[in-house]
């Protein structure tokens, strides 16, 4: 009876596990759509533009009686583009933060703790037999640091474990590891939603 009840402990445990990741991806994919659409029309108005300009019906530059050029749709378009590029980036590490702030949570519910302790809380989910995504757990807590608080140790220590999540060119010209060279791509963000779906509580199979 002990382990029937553990089991259908361990098996609400998932279920609202996988419930409340599922809402965080979904308030995700929402606070990006309207810069997701904004990016895709941009997309879409520049290679109708460039159409116009391979077709002779329109020109890169403008320019003035003198020759200057007075307007360059291209550096125009990546200005546009750069905006909204940096609504992304806030985006994306408003949401690492956000997940990593539930992963926490979630654990130091289960282990009864009010302070989260990685190593403590790796011993404790490997002991209860969860499979976990170790760097990609303390990337995703070192990331969220370095959204918060930018320099310091959690930036030292990311840029170490994970050099690819800042800017290479920045960092080799003098920047320090920090909120400025910190580079969350799209794909790193889903991967850390990925790592922290497949590092909980699974369903059993029979109530997947």
């Amino acid at each position: 009876m002990a382990s029937l009840n553990g089991t259908l402990k361990l098996s609400l445990w998932a279920w609202l596990f996988r419930q409340s990741i599922d809402e965080l991806a979904g308030a995700y994919a929402s606070a990006r759509s309207a810069a997701d659409s904004t990016k895709d029309r941009l997309n879409r108005e520049w290679e109708e533009f460039k159409r116009e300009v391979d077709e002779g019906h329109a020109t890169l530059y403008e320019e003035n009686d003198d020759g200057q050029v007075v307007y360059d749709h291209g550096d125009e378009m990546w200005n546009r583009d750069q905006q909204v590029e940096g609504v992304l980036k806030l985006v994306r590490e408003a949401f690492v933060i956000s997940l990593h702030h539930f992963w926490e949570r979630e654990i130091n519910r289960r282990m009864k703790r009010t302070h989260y302790d990685e190593k403590k809380a790796f011993k404790f989910l490997e002991e209860a037999g969860l499979q976990l995504e170790k760097e990609s757990l303390t990337a995703l807590r070192l990331a969220a640091n370095v959204a918060k608080h930018s320099e310091g140790g959690s930036a030292d220590d990311l840029y170490l474990l994970r050099p690819d999540l800042f800017d290479a060119k920045a960092i080799k010209e003098g920047e320090k590891p920090g909120f400025s060279t910190l580079i969350i791509t799209d794909e790193v963000a889903a991967r850390f939603f990925e790592a922290v779906r497949r590092s909980g509580p699974r369903l059993p199979s029979w109530t997947a």
